[in-house]
Order: structure tokens, then C-alpha cells, then sequence
């Protein structure tokens, strides 16, 4: 049998509580939640306390479906038991004498996966094999967009029972430096990631990275109106966005892969970057409450304050270094949490100043933080991990 690397038995039974440098309570409880996989889950979206879906991707050894077999089958989740994580090899049988096909080695290795009962339960997002889904986000149960392996972008207002293609990728050239002979590649546009506020603005992002070896041209699109017009701005950035996080439909901040602060007030048309010096280069995070006070991640794991906007950044000195946090959610400019690698969550009553530190006592590495409300959230990780907070 698999052997499940983020067990339930084990964190429930080896949940440590204690303060570190505070005197706050950490308020509610986390309790462990089971997909049914070890995917890697970068990313959590609820959009009420009952409806959620977590883009991930895995390296499992699925049986492969037959040609005559849906698509989205959840007892894929379970087969093949008798694999570990280190065999990739694929089960070579065949269906009514053609080979079997893997829709998510198809899927390059992504899925998403939904729930509507909280997180008790999860399936695979219907039709996601069908149309190449590789992520998703939703601002409500209906209304939600898609990204394609093929880096299109697909919209859906029935709950992804349907997709409407909205924007096919365009193609750009690769400048390959170190290339002589191939200087350059066409490739499609490189969108990485969408996001959007509420059901009219919108934003997706990706490419631009530059190296010693290659020259990837960026891009940066914008939408008022849910989609219907995407519009491109000349991408802005030296470099590829790293994290980047909107307020508002009008206020946002991105940080590049070798540093570099930015930020709009007009939706994303143009940028300020800000020169003061930060605590380090790149942040795996970025979370804002007001135009002043916000909070960021660093990639080495620290983290970090500001109360002007992102122009001047304080750290947070009093977390133990063993602490390597990887994500923020702030409620107001007082109360938030920061989750990290070896399961670490931080809890902060006084926004930052100290922190109450819950710690499961397990090697799984959370990388994202998400609350619908001050009392419920979520917090995903590698290796199938997933925890929800109840009040």
C-alpha cells in the first residue's frame, strides 16, 4: 500500500501549542483534512465556508484510463497501490486492445480538485482533462476562470459544469543566448497565473524571465468586465512577477524573482517601483489590508513589516529562525497568520509584534494560508497537506 506521507493519526496525535514572545491565544483549532492524495497544492480558493477547490500537481502513478473511460474518475485516486512515489513508470495494459491513456500525464501533472461540504470531501473538477486545465479561480460557486496547459484562458458561469474559451495564447520568440545555432524558439505566451477581485476585474501574468541563457519576453493582461476584453499592457518588469497580491480593483503589488518592489493604484496599467531597501530580494508572499500596513514573506523563510506602503520594511526579529514561514493572511491590521515549512503556523493578535505558534509535529511543507472570514480558513501544502481552521 502507498504509504501516506501527511497522516492524519500522526498530527492529530502530535499537535504542539506554545507562545513564542506573546501572551495571545491562538483562537479556534486546526483540523487535519484528507484529499485522498499526496499532490502538492500551491494554491487554496474558497469562496464560501462550504465551496473550495485547490490546484495542485502531482507526480503519481496512475493506472491509465482506458479510451472508452471518463476522464475525471475518481477511483484513480486509489489504484495502483502497489507504486510509490519514486516509480513514474506507467502501467503499460491496454483497453479493447488500444493502450491506455493517463489524462493527467496529458495534464502535464496538474489537477484541480473541488469541494462544496467545507473540505470533508473532494473530486476532481469535472471536464478539467477534457479542456487541459491546469489552475483555477472562482469568486463565487458559478463564476469562475481557467488556465490551459496550452496557457489559454477559459471561463465558466455554471460552476465549471461548462468552459467558454476566452483567450487563446499567443506565440512569442524565445531568445536562446547560449544558442548559436538556435537563437531563438517560438513558444506560446507564458501565462503563469490568473486572479481575480470579484466577478469584473481580473488579471493574468507570466513569462518574463531573463538569465545568462535565455530572454523570455513577459506579459501582463488586464479585464474589466470579467473577460470579455483582455487587454495587454507592455510588461512593465526587468524581470519575471515572483508574488504578487491586489487589495482592490485598483491597488495591487508585485515582486520580482531577483527583487524588486511594485505597485498600482490604477488597476494594473502602470507601476511605481519603490527603491527603498527591503529585507531581502524576493518575497514568497505579499499581503496588504490598507494602502499602509502590510506584510511579506521573504524567500529565505523571515518575515517582514511595513506600515508606509512598501516603502520602509521592519523585521520581525523575535521568530525563532527554525521558523521558515512561506505565506501571510491578515484579517485586519492586527490579526493574521503565516504558515511555513515542517508545518509551522504563527497566529498574531498585534499585527506582528508577537506571535502564538502552533506546530504540527510532521515533515510537510505549507505554502499557502487562505480565510474567508477572521474565524475560517485553510492552509495547503505538499505532500496532500491540507488543515482547516474552525473558530
Amino acid at each position: 500500500m502507498r504509504k501516506k506521507l501527511f497522516s492524519t493519526a500522526v498530527l492529530l496525535g502530535s499537535l504542539m501549542f506554545y507562545s513564542a514572545c506573546s501572551q495571545a491565544k491562538m483562537p479556534g483549532s486546526w483540523v487535519i483534512l484528507d484529499t485522498g492524495t499526496p499532490d502538492a497544492f500551491y494554491t487554496v480558493n474558497f469562496v464560501n465556508d462550504k465551496v473550495g477547490f485547490l490546484n495542485a500537481s502531482t507526480d503519481r502513478n496512475y493506472v491509465p484510463l482506458g479510451v472508452d473511460d471518463k476522464a475525471n474518475q475518481n477511483a484513480n485516486q486509489n489504484a495502483n497501490t502497489n507504486t510509490s512515489r519514486e516509480s513514474k513508470t506507467l502501467n503499460p495494459a491496454t483497453h479493447n486492445g488500444k493502450k491506455k491513456v493517463d489524462p493527467l500525464k496529458a495534464n502535464d501533472g496538474f489537477e484541480v480538485l473541488q469541494t462544496t461540504d467545507g473540505g470533508e470531501t473532494w473530486k476532481q473538477l469535472p471536464e478539467q482533462f477534457k479542456y487541459k486545465i491546469r489552475s483555477v479561480w472562482f469568486v463565487d460557486p458559478l463564476n469562475g476562470w481557467a488556465l490551459t496547459i496550452d496557457r489559454d484562458i477559459l471561463r465558466t458561469t455554471d460552476g465549471a459544469k461548462s468552459w467558454t474559451t476566452q483567450r487563446k495564447a499567443g506565440k512569442i520568440k524565445l531568445k536562446i543566448t547560449a544558442n548559436r545555432r538556435t537563437p531563438e524558439m517560438e513558444q506560446p505566451e507564458q501565462l503563469e497565473r490568473v486572479f481575480f477581485i470579484d466577478t469584473n476585474h481580473g488579471w493574468a501574468w507570466g513569462g518574463g524571465v531573463k538569465n545568462d541563457y535565455a530572454e523570455q519576453p513577459g506579459i501582463f493582461l488586464t479585464t474589466v468586465d470579467g473577460g470579455q476584453n483582455w487587454n495587454a499592457i507592455n510588461y512593465p518588469f526587468e524581470q519575471n512577477i515572483f508574488s504578487a497580491f491586489f487589495l482592490d480593483p485598483q491597488r495591487g503589488w508585485v515582486n520580482l524573482a531577483e527583487g524588486g518592489l511594485y505597485k498600482t493604484t490604477d488597476g494594473g496599467v502602470t507601476w511605481t517601483k519603490y527603491q527603498s531597501k527591503t529585507p531581502e530580494l524576493t518575497f514568497d508572499s505579499i499581503f496588504f489590508v490598507d494602502d499602509n500596513n502590510g506584510w511579506v514573506a521573504g524567500h529565505s523563510g523571515r518575515l517582514a513589516k511595513t506600515t508606509d506602503g512598501g516603502k520602509t520594511w521592519t523585521k520581525m526579529v523575535d521568530i525563532k529562525a527554525e521558523y521558515k514561514m512561506r505565506d501571510l493572511f491578515f484579517s485586519d491590521k492586527n490579526h493574521g497568520y503565516a504558515v511555513g515549512d515542517k508545518g509551522a503556523i504563527l497566529y498574531t493578535a498585534d499585527g506582528g509584534e508577537s506571535w502564538a505558534v502552533e506546530t504540527p509535529m510532521a515533515e510537510v511543507a505549507l505554502r499557502q494560508v487562505f480565510f474567508i472570514n477572521p474565524n475560517t480558513g485553510w492552509a495547503v501544502g505538499l505532500d496532500g497537506a491540507i488543515l482547516r481552521h474552525e473558530p
